[in-house]
């Protein structure tokens, strides 16, 4: 658990991102009142009759990589959903498992851990973990709910970038 302390009229920008304690942080702190800044206004958001219901997430298929059409699929998915599921990847199981421990066991960290993770900028093709939290697009007037983390990776051996518990 993070040590910092929030109060609802404390700054949340300085909570969440300079202090690393996340929207986690904040759920962790069994809020009463969620902040003004972490709500979307009623206009922007899901209008839940406009749902279909009949259609699910979209399945790509990566057995078939270099057909265009998986090309076509991707771009579609992302489109109209945002997501999509990819299935016959070739990563093992194993591997994802892993990769998803590593990743709670991060977010578990104290935030004095995870700031030392902050980063604003980096190179293309160096090997970094950023972890940053709430935000969006640049100039979103509403905080995201989620924490995040970006692993660039060398595939030489970059497991000195990750915190000791995660490895």
């Amino acid at each position: 658990m993070t040590s910092s302390k929030f109060e609802i009229n404390d700054d949340i920008l300085d909570f969440l991102i300079k202090k690393a304690n996340g929207i986690k942080g904040l759920v962790d702190r069994s809020l009463e009142i969620i902040p003004n800044q972490c709500i979307q206004p009623k206009e922007h958001r899901l209008n839940k009759s406009q749902i279909d219901n009949q259609e699910s997430i979209p399945t790509i298929d990566l057995s078939t990589f270099y057909d265009l059409n998986v090309e076509k699929s991707i771009q579609e998915a992302a489109a109209k959903w945002g997501c999509f599921q990819i299935i016959n990847h070739g990563i093992p199981i194993g591997v994802l498992e892993d990769l998803k421990d590593a990743a709670h066991k991060f977010f578990e960290l104290p935030a004095e851990e995870k700031v030392k993770y902050c980063k604003d900028n980096y190179s293309a093709g160096e090997s970094v973990l950023i972890f940053w939290s709430a935000i969006g697009e640049k100039n979103e007037k509403v905080l995201d709910w989620r924490d995040s983390i970006k692993h660039g990776c060398n595939p030489q051996n970059d497991s000195n970038l990750w915190p000791p518990q995660t490895r």
